[in-house]
């Protein structure tokens, strides 16, 4: 008779939104991955310059609600402060060589200064010769990561957005986020894809006009010819932009996780199964 063994925690999944703090607790058993926990919680309205020490405080009350004692954690590094692109390596350059490599390509794809560059380089499953690039900007990482020491947790890693959107919905050509007032598409490609942040409260008819945009640009640059698509809102929101897109074709539906739709944790369920699956990352 096997012995009986305790499934292992894995790192919480951390989603510090515009206005939501989101946490995902899961574990590894020996028959897949399962979600222990998920807990949501508004951040109060304050002062900008008291916002970081009051997301810090919603952060720790939801870790002091929580029946795991993980305190590991992976955020991510928000989509506007982040650039990523395929890096070739050379047949016979070793990783120390390669790492340095990316680090002077990185000063060629964005303006940021140099101590402002967070820069990873990480394998792409199923490729060889292809890596990730991640170039994030410095500044706002430390922020992130103080703001989650300061709430109690130990963050591990930072992901890109799209990998744990990818984690999170899986079976679709593209995510719609509608979740805040920041809306954002995710459009997934082989390896890379494409993310589209809109600008704030922007109305839904012109959201759904520049996702029609972003897809033909898609299809014609080769990314990826979109044909399913999930979207993150309200009832309300998703009815609407479903009715404006439903007649070209594609086939859409709400973003569903672990039997609920539109959970306002699947981000945070998509950084908590980081430890699980081989995908790119930007290391911390």
């Amino acid at each position: 008779m096997p012995f009986l063994r305790r499934p292992a925690t894995l790192p919480l999944g951390l989603d510090i939104g515009a206005e939501i703090v989101s946490i995902v607790s899961t574990e590894a058993c020996d028959d897949g991955f399962a979600v222990r926990e998920t807990r949501s919680l508004e951040i109060p309205r304050v002062d900008p310059a008291q916002l970081d020490l009051k997301v810090a405080e919603t952060i720790g009350t939801i870790v002091r609600s929580l029946a795991t004692n993980e305190r590991r954690c992976v955020l991510a590094a928000p989509s506007g402060e982040l650039v990523t692109r395929i890096f070739r390596v050379p047949p016979g350059m070793r990783r120390s060589e390669a790492h340095r490599a990316a680090a002077l390509e990185a000063g060629t794809i964005v303006e940021w200064p140099l101590s402002e560059r967070q820069v990873a380089l990480d394998p792409i499953p199923g490729t060889s010769d292809d890596m990730l690039l991640s170039i994030a900007r410095r500044s706002t990482i430390e922020r992130l990561v103080a703001i989650a020491r300061a709430g109690g947790l130990r963050p591990v890693a930072v992901d890109v957005p799209a990998c744990a959107w990818r984690r999170a919905v899986p079976g679709v050509d593209a995510v719609l986020d509608c979740s805040s007032e920041r809306a954002e598409l995710v459009i997934f490609g082989s390896p890379l894809g494409l993310t589209h942040v809109f600008p704030p409260r922007l109305v839904d008819e012109r959201i759904a006009s520049h996702v029609r945009a972003l897809f033909a640009d898609a299809r014609r640059e080769g990314v990826a010819d979109v044909q399913r698509i999930a979207i993150l809102a309200s009832r309300f929101r998703y009815e609407t932009i479903e009715a404006l897109l439903r007649d070209d074709g594609y086939a859409i539906a709400p973003v569903a996780v672990d039997g609920n739709e539109a959970p306002a944790w699947t981000f945070a369920f998509g950084l908590a199964s980081w430890a699980v699956a081989a995908r790119g990352f930007v290391s911390a």
